[in-house]
């Protein structure tokens, strides 16, 4: 007997919808008793039955796993709310470090298979440094991140050109006339115990909305160096032993205050202010042991000083009619003072005094428009421009008299314009295509004494591509084009000479290029979970820094150089899986070839390596609600190189125990990091005389325990069941 049903529609646990249709009952799998059949038999035995029939049916739960990632208009869109959940997030930037297929290292942020990655907020580059960038986002609180976006060829709207992460910062606008806000707390343990707080306030009005957050952190933290060198001086071949420490301090306060307001006629007003200081006490110290075999042994303190403030401002403008307008400016000012002592064994002293300043200014201007014609052909154009003056100081003291070597007075100037145009346009719902050329002149000069010299002064053409094939719902195939140039920090152009100690220097490069980077990706998103991907970077002129024992003198120096040759090639996988309801994991496996080329000096080398890195993130359930989890990661990567260096095998296992009471009001975070103190870098040069041997111990193992409330409303999204890499002395 076959009942027909209509379709129906039942609500998951996660909201997923599953249409499921009804085609016929057995009536020996679902036994209907008479009364419910509502049926009559007659003479001739036929069964009549009643063309409807109301069934009171057990409640029906319609489980489904969320889309980890989906593609839209070239971006790999993140479920942020559902990434994170039982994560031990506490802030913005621990958001980015769960990101699939993104490596992260302190402050620095990277999309595996990318030779470089730029982090934008909410649509647009910021004049701020990375490390700047790194701590608004640890003071802004992981519940304001609205969604991620991930571009392998970043469209020139946004200011960026080639890889970029953009984080959209919101404020729930569905929460109207409501004053919200967060405090957190945390203690952090490694060698020595640094705290942190944070405090966020927020209200969002009928058109308006409003954010403050404030952080302030004291770190205290302890590193070491243990170098062997072989140099060969003048003919003869000598033995080094070093063992260095330093003890670093810091003080630093953060503030971020945005408003956004929306008009009548859906234009929409932004305006950000960030601001960062560090104050000019505690110092910070650095001692030094260096045994030069069969000679002397010289003892080195040193005591570094100084304060740092950093101000931001953004204003950004959205029309209705697509047109996009803004500016950002950024004011950056460094002092620090070094006071270093050499202590010979006959009790002969040398000391060193090196007092640099830096402060520098920089303004970007844009505006952006777009139409859209008849055929759907989107077409975007726009106009961007900068500049920026940098002010660089350094006077060097040797036994208080000046040396020429070290001290300068430098201003540099820098101008920028650039124009682009590009079209983006849907094939049916198949094939998609966003295509644009960015045209950019820049130029930059140095005043030193009077006397100007130029340091670039060129015009390049940056083309960028994104073509996305969507197989079906949940299968699609994108292949990503870009290119940008990087340009190196403006304290790395000066004739600076940083010592560490009676042997290790650092010096600055005028003569520095920046590089270029040229970058393709062929990636592959299957079931909206699994990532496969395939990419190749070209980097000519690429900056690296190496060490050059000197042949002339018992001195090494680090020099910050421009390679000829750095090219990468590579396979990457992202695959997540599930145990039940107990157990999330991620793996992500990558497989590098690499090819350095270039000449330290007068040390030309050639060298290419394969190596691997493997990432495991495991997220254990402890409670049915999932209000107590477990989360366990490790990381390892295989022997690498790096110009002439030489890198051994790294690995690190961390691990953190998240506890959120109900209502998700309170929140414990207890993290261990680095459990087994392996991340001690260990890297080797044994090339045409040049032979050393560092091993860095870095004061990454840690434990932290981070207890965070949220009152007023602020509630995280429920789900059931200011670029300143240049900056710095």
């Amino acid at each position: 007997m076959d009942i027909p049903f209509p379709p129906s529609t039942f609500a998951g646990k996660h909201k997923a919808m599953k249409k499921i249709w009804y085609l016929w009952i057995i009536t020996g799998l679902f036994p209907l008793h008479e009364g419910m059949l509502a049926q009559t038999k007659t003479a001739s035995g036929t069964l009549l039955v009643n063309d409807s029939i109301t069934l009171d049916l057990p409640e029906v739960f319609v489980k489904a796993e969320r889309p980890l990632v989906k593609m839209a208009a070239g971006k790999l869109e993140y479920d942020i709310p559902n990434l994170i959940k039982s994560k031990p997030v506490d802030n913005a930037f621990d958001i980015l470090g769960e990101l699939p297929g993104v490596g992260k290292s302190g402050d620095d942020i990277t999309l595996l298979g990318t030779s470089e990655t730029t982090i934008i907020i909410n649509g647009r580059k910021s004049s701020m440094t990375t490390e700047q960038l790194a701590d608004m986002l640890k003071a802004t609180p992981s519940g304001k991140v609205k969604k991620v976006e991930v571009m392998y060829s970043t469209p020139p709207q946004y200011g960026v050109r080639g890889a970029s992460i953009n984080v959209i910062i919101e404020n729930d606008r569905s929460l109207k006339e409501q004053l919200k806000g967060e405090v957190s707390l945390t203690g952090k343990q490694a060698y020595y115990l640094s705290p942190s707080g944070l405090v966020n306030l927020s209200y969002t009005g009928k058109k308006y909305a409003a954010d403050l957050s404030y952080s302030a952190g004291y770190r205290h933290g302890r590193s070491t160096e243990d170098m062997h060198a072989e140099p060969t001086v003048n003919g003869e071949k000598y033995d080094i032993l070093q063992k260095n420490w330093s003890e670093n301090k810091s003080i630093t306060h953060n503030l971020r205050a945005a408003f956004e307001y929306d008009f009548d006629n859906k234009d929409k007003l932004s305006l950000s202010y960030t601001g960062r200081y560090t104050q000019d006490a505690p110092p910070s110290y650095r001692g030094g042991r260096t045994d030069f075999t069969d000679i002397e042994t010289v003892n080195t303190t040193s005591r570094t000083t100084g304060p740092s403030s950093l101000h931001s401002t953004r204003a950004d403008y959205n029309g209705y009619k697509n047109l996009n307008a803004g500016i950002d400016y950024t004011f950056y000012k460094d002092k620090s003072l070094q006071e270093l002592v050499n202590n010979f064994e006959d009790a002969d002293k040398q000391n060193r005094r090196n007092e640099s300043r830096q402060q520098a200014q920089r303004a970007n201007m844009y505006l952006n428009h777009s139409v859209t014609t008849s055929g759907k052909w989107k077409i975007a154009y726009g106009l961007e421009a900068s500049l920026s003056g940098t002010t660089n100081e350094a006077d060097a003291l040797l036994d208080n008299e000046q040396e020429s070597e070290g001290t300068f007075d430098l201003k540099q100037k820098e101008y920028s314009v650039g124009a682009f145009a590009g079209v983006s346009h849907a094939f049916g719902k198949k094939f998609s295509l966003d295509a644009s050329l960015t045209v950019r002149y820049y130029k930059a000069s140095v005043d030193s004494a009077g006397m100007e010299s130029t340091l670039w002064d060129k015009a390049d053409l940056f083309p960028s591509l994104s073509a996305v094939y969507r197989i079906d719902r949940s299968n699609m195939l994108q292949f990503s084009l870009s290119s940008n140039r990087k340009y190196p920090s403006y304290w790395a152009t000066t004739p600076n000479t940083y010592y560490m100690n009676v042997y290790s220097v650092i010096k600055g490069n005028p003569n520095l290029k920046p590089e270029l980077n040229y970058s393709m990706q062929l990636t592959y998103v299957m079931k909206n979970k699994y990532v496969l991907g395939a990419f190749a970077n070209f980097q000519p002129d690429r900056i690296l820094q190496m060490s050059y024992q000197c042949p002339d003198r018992l001195q090494s120096v680090f020099h910050t150089i421009n390679l000829d040759v750095h090219n990468t090639f590579g396979l990457m996988a992202v695959v997540p899986f599930r145990a039940g309801e107990v157990l999330s994991s991620r793996l992500t496996l990558m497989g590098f070839a690499i090819h350095d080329k270039g000449t330290l000096i007068d040390v030309s080398f050639d060298r290419k390596k394969l190596f691997g890195r493997a990432m495991l993130t495991n997220t254990i359930f402890l409670t049915r609600d999932k209000n107590l989890s477990l989360d366990i990661s490790g990381d390892y990567s295989s022997p690498a190189i790096q110009g002439i260096y030489d890198i051994d095998p790294l690995y690190s296992i961390d691990a953190a125990l998240v506890w959120t009471l109900p209502r998700q009001k309170l929140r414990f975070t207890l993290k261990g990091t680095d459990l087994l103190n392996s991340q001690k870098p260990l890297t080797h040069i044994d090339e045409q005389g040049q032979k050393s041997r560092m091993e860095l111990f870095q004061d990454v193992r840690s434990v932290s325990l981070t207890v965070r409330y949220s009152f007023g409303g602020f509630k995280e999204k429920k789900v059931k069941a200011v670029d300143t890499s240049r900056f710095g002395t």
